[in-house]
C-alpha cells in the first residue's frame, strides 16, 4: 500500500500568519490564557501574576503567557496554566 504524503503549502501559511487577523486572533487567545490562568491561580490561594508577551513581526505572530514567579510552588503556577489553555478554546 503506498503511503500519502502531505506536502504543506509554505508560501499560503505564512501569507495566512502575516494577516492582521492572526495577529489580532493570536493577542486575543493569548490574553485570555492570561486572564483564566490569573483566576484559577486565585482560586487555588495565589495571587496569580502571569504576563503577556505578543510579538506580531513581518514574518511570524506569536504569543506567549508566562508563569507566575511569585509563587514559591512552581506546580500552582504550571497547573494555572494548564487551566487557562482551556480558556483560549472559546475565544474567537
Amino acid at each position: 500500500m503506498a503511503r500519502s504524503r502531505f506536502r504543506p503549502n509554505r508560501r499560503n501559511i505564512a501569507g495566512l500568519l502575516k494577516t492582521p487577523e492572526t495577529h489580532a486572533l493570536i493577542e486575543r487567545k493569548t490574553r485570555a490564557v492570561e486572564g483564566a490562568a490569573a483566576a484559577a491561580a486565585r482560586s487555588d490561594g495565589w495571587e496569580g501574576q502571569f504576563r503577556t508577551d505578543v510579538e506580531a513581526g513581518d514574518k511570524r505572530a506569536r504569543g506567549a503567557v508566562i508563569g507566575d514567579y511569585s509563587t514559591p510552588y512552581p506546580e500552582v503556577s504550571r497547573r494555572a496554566l494548564l487551566r487557562g489553555l482551556d480558556a483560549a478554546r472559546d475565544v474567537d
